[in-house]
């Protein structure tokens, strides 16, 4: 492919106007969309990998080539980077309806955006360097450097993407592992396994300890032992009953149809697996005995087929839990550190499902200004309860807070509040308890309260709050409680 200095420099010129009108796309803000369009977005996952493998495959070749490892014509690279170019601006505009559909949205979001739209237009600058270049040799290394931080800026936002897909650690999960000494993830060998401690409880930590350890009793159960297993919960019924699978509640409990509010793990956990469950039962057929070794039961077929896939399993479980260990033992030194850094307390929530923390303030509570809050932020996504009282916060402050997306109980008594700041609450779908008491918060403020999806219990008790707007708000809102009393403090 052979083109005149003055193609290559229009085919450049070109290239500069779609780079300029790319920085403008995350300030547009589209309104109603057309379906078909809404549709075309969807394909964004799919499209993005033609740029990405083409930007990577232009550097390969471009190094290769100055190595003197590989000759390419400068047609094939042409092609290369000109197919790039068009799947750029394609992916892009792909994303962006994604982005427009709602579906994705959050910080982390809109981070991916910016980073996708400067990514797309250093290829788009790259590539018209590479039509430069070759009317003015001495240009070269703008191409050069254009490609190596394309390929960089390609890289980060892949990793966003993966992020926003699979989670902000997908990438990283295995750092803990790898930065620990040595893999302490392993198996005994199948001669020395018990059916019960070996086979049986790695399955239970994985997916039912969380919630039942002597930390954290859901249901008044505790499974840090056989013998709390044994004894059971609020139902009284004993967890286990040797010989009779169908009269042990933890059995019963793990087989009811998923729609039944009694069945183990909850919605939104991971379930048992079959064979996880079919050796529990025949376990506990057998007598549900702790010195049951696996190398016997394997001359059961149907118990030898059970054991095969979960042995299969195993050291995946451990591997997550030793992960999560470390990163829990990871986060708990950070948040020590701004605990003691704010002269406040932070602790775990035991009453939450997962792994969530409280924050409370110490006595005499410490004047906590909304620069040093800021010090919380890194942390926003595991707080499930924060009591703030007489801290002096003031409504700047609250927005930190709203991005606390976990938070289910915030108590800012005696705090410095207006209630111009609580606007910034409106994002948090998970609270439910907001105490007011003893701050400025007027009628205008309340009616934000309105915003908060699923608050349910508010104080307001000393407030510039008005009988009437209360009662308005009240009678707009049957479902929330409006108490005018000081209330709790956490």
């Amino acid at each position: 492919m052979s083109l005149s200095k003055y193609k290559r420099t229009a085919l450049a010129v070109t290239l500069f106007l779609p780079a300029l009108l790319l920085l403008a796309l995350p300030f547009y803000k589209p309104g109603d969309i057309p379906y078909v369009l809404l549709m075309v977005g969807r394909f964004h996952p799919v499209i993005l990998h033609f740029p990405i493998v083409l930007i990577i495959l232009a550097f390969i070749l471009e190094l290769l080539r100055k190595l003197k490892v590989l000759k390419t014509a400068d047609f094939v690279v042409t092609i290369i980077l000109v197919t790039a170019a068009v799947s750029t601006i394609v992916a892009i505009a792909s994303g962006f309806l994604l982005y427009a559909s709602g579906d994705y949205s959050g910080a982390l979001m809109q981070q991916h955006l910016w980073i996708g739209v400067i990514t797309g237009v250093c290829i788009l600058l790259t590539v018209a360097f590479y039509f430069i270049y070759h009317s003015n040799i001495k240009l070269y290394p703008l191409y050069a450097v254009g490609l190596l931080v394309s390929n960089g800026a390609v890289a980060y936002t892949s990793h966003l993407g993966g992020s926003i897909t699979h989670g902000e650690d997908y990438l990283t999960e295995y750092l803990p592992l790898i930065n620990s000494k040595g893999d302490t993830v392993r198996i005994k060998p199948e001669s020395e396994m018990l059916v019960y401690e070996d086979m049986i409880v790695p399955v239970f930590e994985a997916k039912c300890m969380g919630c039942h350890n002597d930390s954290r009793s859901k249901g008044e159960l505790s499974m840090a032992s056989f013998q709390h297993i044994v004894k059971g919960g609020e139902s009284r019924k004993p967890g286990i009953v040797a010989g009779l699978p169908d009269s042990s509640e933890m059995y019963k409990r793990l087989m009811l149809p998923e729609n039944d509010d009694d069945r183990m793990p909850p919605k939104g956990k991971t379930p048992l697996t079959q064979p996880e469950t079919g050796l529990l039962k025949f376990w506990i057929q057998k007598g549900a005995t702790m010195n049951m070794r696996v190398a016997d039961i394997r001359k059961d077929s149907n118990a030898n087929r059970l054991v095969s896939y979960i042995l299969s399993d195993l050291k995946r479980y451990r591997r997550k839990q030793q992960i999560a260990r470390l990163k829990n033992e990871e986060l708990q030194r950070s948040l020590d550190t701004v605990a003691r850094q704010l002269n406040i307390s932070i602790r775990r929530d035991t009453s939450a499902d997962d792994n969530y923390y409280m924050v409370a303030m110490k006595f005499p509570p410490a004047r906590l200004t909304n620069e040093q809050f800021k010090e919380l932020a890194p942390f926003a996504g595991v707080f499930s309860k924060m009591s703030l009282v007489s801290s002096g916060l003031e409504d700047d402050g609250l927005y930190h807070i709203g991005q606390m997306i976990n938070l289910k109980e915030l108590y800012l008594q005696k705090t410095n509040l207006n209630g111009s700041g609580l606007i910034y609450l409106k994002n948090l779908e998970q609270l439910e308890v907001l105490n007011l008491s003893y701050t400025k918060i007027d009628d205008k403020a309340v009616l934000e309260l309105l915003k908060i999806p699923n608050l349910r219990e508010v104080y307001l008790f000393q407030t510039k709050a008005s009988p009437d707007v209360i009662k308005a708000l009240q009678e707009y809102k049957p479902t929330l409680r409006i108490l005018m009393e000081e209330g709790p403090y956490l």
